[in-house]
């Protein structure tokens, strides 16, 4: 998946100070903490996806099953503010899921999710850990958190 994600990143000549991989030395941290602040009972954020956002959140979902490309909605979304948030691709290593942890801004995130065949489960999130958005190989976005704007789904 690594690999992927950095050959859209050459091929497009995406800006690299715009959309880089974190410090493997910080993923752990990331992913904790994401997974303290969003997953129930702090659990895993892979299984995150099958309802087990922390109750206290607010959590909306949408069925992308027509819309793959939802993700251009992505400026309309997140709050305005919010320039570069954490992308985790989920890859898989013995049969157990494994992270990149990437830090983005939303125009090259549209264009890198477009490009890469093969994505199944990736998550966004604020890097103050506001919000979550996840999309799941079921088709699934899951928009955790209040302060989200999904009025663009509205409008179809």
């Amino acid at each position: 998946m690594r690999d992927k994600i950095e050959n859209v990143i050459k091929e497009k000549h995406l800006e690299r100070s715009n959309c880089f991989e974190c410090s493997k030395m910080t993923y752990s941290a990331i992913i904790k903490k994401i997974e303290q602040t969003f997953v129930f009972h702090g659990g895993d954020i892979h299984w995150s996806n099958m309802g087990r956002f922390q109750p206290k959140l607010p959590c909306k979902t949408q069925n992308i099953a027509n819309d793959r490309m939802w993700v251009e909605k992505l400026p309309y979304i997140i709050p305005k503010n919010e320039k570069f948030v954490y992308v985790l691709f989920e890859d898989c290593k013995n049969f157990e899921p494994k992270y990149w942890v990437y830090e983005m801004c939303i125009p090259e995130l549209i264009c890198i999710v477009g490009e890469v065949c093969g994505l199944d489960d990736f998550y966004i999130v604020s890097k103050k850990f506001k919000w979550l958005i996840s999309e799941c190989h079921e088709d699934i976005v899951s928009f955790v958190g209040d302060s989200l704007d999904l009025s663009c789904f509205e409008k179809e």
